[in-house]
């Protein structure tokens, strides 16, 4: 591949990013509706094999566009809010790599710091794949992303460090996003099939 034709394809993406992206925030955010009994049947079907029930169903019920979605509509609301919180936690995870006090710190955010950009560029393709009605190939650009975030999850220190984990938010930030990952692969999946 040239650098003219990789420089080609890294603008596209860049740009294809930035304009979900733009869609994700102007989506103006009504108060949540009620969900029906059948689209409440499916987000159950969904977050019933999440490992948190409360988290998976609260994101699906405050981001529905009418009482009545269905899996489609579900599945846009799972790659909308894994997108928005990527790039929310893409973000942070910079911030803290610009103020990392040990090499050792940095090290660690490094690596978070590019694997959240794995998973940026995957749910960047699975959001054009998902527009385009191609939902299995939706599936395969987001399969990258779990793994990458396991990798990050990897390195990051669970135990409280003196004086205080500097990891501690982004902890809870990961556990949030790896649930988001997995709604949208499983509302996918039902999707696809």
């Amino acid at each position: 591949m040239t650098t003219m034709a990789f420089t080609n394809n890294f603008s596209h993406l860049i740009f294809s990013f930035l304009v979900i992206f733009l869609l994700i925030i102007s989506n103006n955010h009504s108060p949540a509706l009620a969900a029906d009994p059948q689209t409440q049947e499916l987000i159950d079907k969904i977050c019933r094999q999440l490992e948190d029930y409360g988290f998976c169903n609260k994101v699906f019920n405050q981001n529905l566009k009418t009482p009545s979605t269905n899996i489609e509509g579900l599945t846009q609301i799972a790659l909308e809010r894994t997108t928005e919180n990527v790039t929310s936690v893409l973000a942070y995870a910079q911030s803290l790599l610009n103020d990392a006090a040990t090499p050792e710190v940095k090290d660690i955010l490094t690596e978070c710091v590019k694997d959240y950009g794995t998973i940026t560029n995957a749910f960047t393709l699975a959001f054009k794949a998902f527009g385009e009605r191609n939902f299995k190939e939706m599936l395969v650009q987001e399969s990258p992303a779990p793994k990458a975030l396991g990798l990050c999850e990897g390195n990051i220190s669970f135990e409280p460090g003196p004086p205080v984990n500097p990891f501690f938010e982004l902890i809870e930030k990961n556990r949030q996003l790896r649930i988001l990952i997995a709604m949208s692969l499983v509302s996918g999946h039902i999707l696809s099939t």
